[in-house]
């Protein structure tokens, strides 16, 4: 491999397993720049000890380092945000300041790390972008807006000082640029940052992309007459807002016009009390902790993706579509990329045409077989790995955003 581009790279948590939507990007980014000839130190922020060896074979090339988590009370009594107070800057900037520069550009891959990134470009004088999978701030006022007590007065709290963080990230001299993962993103970012932003899709598992490319690959899986899939981590409060939003309003149309209809909710985690809740509903089926969703996403009539709330993009909606599997989604949950409703997807945002959306495509095996064939095609047009890489090696050069996507 190739010494002549080193990235160092700050990731939000560990990634493996690669099992829900921001580790499942940031482990496929990874393997991506590694199979590009890049090679990278990956700085992972832990509470607990990691399995170097194991993260260090899933990304051929890469050497691995684990930076300490820090749950204590200073941490969550800090000015700042706890997202960045419990990623502490000290130990790093002691080892950085003792090590000659061993990278030529740094990728913070959170907005969550991205004052870990700042302090390595700052002394070891790097380019630095900041990969966006959300808004943050916006997030927490959803947790806020979701929650009660003492909890919503922490996540009200941390929103407000994740405001205050971004604010000083738009405008960093030690920030050479910020790559949203979603369009929608992008453009509330742009109007507020000095710093160039950027639209950067989300990367794919490049097993997923590989199979979606084979004729004989998922997306000819042979699917259930009538079997609907929910994908999603089930202790996150978007998603469970989403599925008691879909049971409560869609699923009874749906099973009354297609009473052998299943819904499988596959997912980890889920929250006290979920199971409980689902066993009252007909033909709901729960699937916890799964090795993989890719075979219960493959095997679906229809994925349904019903957000109510949220930013950045939805993965999961994004390897239905790789699969072939048509998707019925609300516009929140399918924001993010250029696909157009009707065609690569379907799109609906109250109750009764969701119900009516879910039921067209069931009534319709044609039409189901259309959608799914146009986002099977959208994703590997729009994902490609190798297009993807040479936009952030763009970025991190400086080329303007046109530049890098005539490049692209």
């Amino acid at each position: 491999m190739s010494d002549s581009e080193r990235w160092i790279v700050v990731v939000e948590e560990p990634f493996l397993p690669a099992d829900a939507g921001g580790r499942v990007e940031t482990f496929s980014f990874l393997t991506a720049a590694s199979a590009a000839g890049i090679r990278m130190q990956v700085l992972v922020p832990s509470r607990t000890d990691l399995d170097i060896a194991a993260y260090e074979d899933a990304v051929p090339g890469a050497a691995v380092i684990r930076l300490p988590r820090d749950d204590s009370p200073l941490a969550h009594l800090s000015p700042r945000p706890f997202t960045h107070a419990s990623r502490p800057v000290g130990p790093l900037r002691r080892a950085l300041e003792n090590t000659p520069p061993r990278a030529d550009s740094v990728i913070s891959y959170s907005c969550r790390t991205s004052h870990l990134g700042e302090e390595i470009a700052r002394i070891w004088r790097l380019p630095h972008l900041v990969r966006a999978h959300n808004i943050d701030s916006e997030f927490f006022r959803v947790l806020a807006r979701n929650s009660t007590g003492p909890r919503a007065v922490a996540y009200e709290l941390e929103y407000h000082r994740l405001r205050l963080a971004e604010q000083a990230m738009h405008h960093s001299p030690l920030v050479n640029a910020i790559a949203d993962i979603s369009v929608e993103d992008h453009e509330w970012r742009r109007g507020r940052a000095s710093v160039p932003t950027f639209h950067l899709p989300p990367f794919l598992p490049a097993s997923t992309v590989a199979e979606a490319r084979t004729a004989g690959g998922v997306a000819d899986t042979e699917r259930a007459g009538e079997r609907l899939v929910f994908v999603g981590s089930l202790d996150t409060p978007t998603n469970i807002e989403a599925l008691r939003w879909f049971l409560g309003g869609c699923w009874p149309t749906i099973r009354v016009r297609h009473p052998a209809a299943v819904l499988q909710v596959v997912g980890r985690r889920p929250e006290d009390g979920l199971a409980e809740w689902l066993a009252g509903f007909d033909s709901v089926e729960l699937h916890t902790d799964v090795p993989s969703v890719l075979g219960y996403v493959a095997g679906a009539t229809v994925s349904v993706n019903p957000m109510r709330s949220g930013s950045g993009v939805n993965i999961k909606a994004i390897e239905a579509m790789s699969a072939g599997t048509p998707v019925v989604s609300t516009p929140t949950g399918s924001r993010g990329l250029g696909w157009r409703p009707g065609e690569h997807l379907m799109v609906a945002d109250d109750p009764g045409a969701f119900a009516d959306a879910v039921c067209g495509l069931l009534d319709n095996p044609w039409l189901a077989a259309e959608v799914g064939t146009a986002g099977r095609e959208f994703v590997l047009r729009e994902l490609d790995h190798a297009t993807l890489i040479d936009r952030v090696r763009g970025m991190l050069a400086g080329r303007t955003e046109e530049t890098t996507a005539q490049t692209a």
